[in-house]
């Protein structure tokens, strides 16, 4: 299965321009394997980013073979100003793990036999990055049956994975009191956007 991203729409709170990471997981593709990640960086404006004429490299995400029952699991960042995706990026480099550099290329192609390797090293750092940052705002999944699986756009909603309380206002001590009083409350749960895979065979 060759997994690549068609496009990506976030709504309000989070229809801002700005660097956006995207975390995907195959949830048990086949037999021995638990987990297989990737992580892409994407420039959005407005919240809207769509890759259906990009090159295969900007739009690749994955490709991994499939038996039986799995899922696909997504999670993204809000879009992210430069000095706020470099302080990120130094939290996942943090993490000590050889070869997770590697999940910030939009596509790494790598011809060694230490793929295996390099592979397992960024899953470890993917499962990280997942359990402790809070920098990952929604998320979305989708169950899919290897043995039926057909080529074609998988359309994933994403989910706030908290509640938050955000206002419009620009921060500065004046405006305090009216961001206080103009903040609205964003459930955890509630929908802020989609993104759509292709599937292929």
């Amino acid at each position: 299965m060759l997994l690549s991203l068609q496009s990506i729409s976030l709504d309000t709170p989070f229809k801002q321009t700005g660097e956006c990471l995207m975390l995907t997981e195959l949830i048990l593709p086949r037999p021995g394997i638990a987990k297989k990640s990737a992580l892409k960086d994407l420039r959005l404006t407005k919240g809207k980013r769509s890759l259906a004429r990009a090159p295969f490299y900007e739009k690749a995400l994955l490709k991994e073979k499939v038996d039986g029952l799995f899922g696909i699991r997504v999670s993204v960042t809000r879009p992210l100003k430069h000095p706020e995706l470099n302080q990120f990026i130094k939290q996942l480099l943090a993490t000590g793990i050889q070869g997770g550099a590697d999940l910030l290329s939009a596509l790494i192609i790598r011809y060694s036999p230490l793929d295996d390797v390099l592979e397992e090293a960024g899953d470890l750092l993917a499962d990280k990055v997942a359990s402790t940052s809070s920098m990952f705002i929604a998320s979305g999944g989708i169950d899919l049956d290897g043995e039926s699986l057909t080529p074609g756009p998988v359309t994933i909603p994403l989910n706030l994975n908290a509640t938050l309380r955000l206002s419009d206002v620009p921060v500065g001590p004046k405006a305090r009191e009216k961001r206080k009083t103009s903040a609205k409350l964003y459930k955890k749960g509630s929908a802020v956007g989609s993104l759509v895979l292709d599937v292929g065979v």
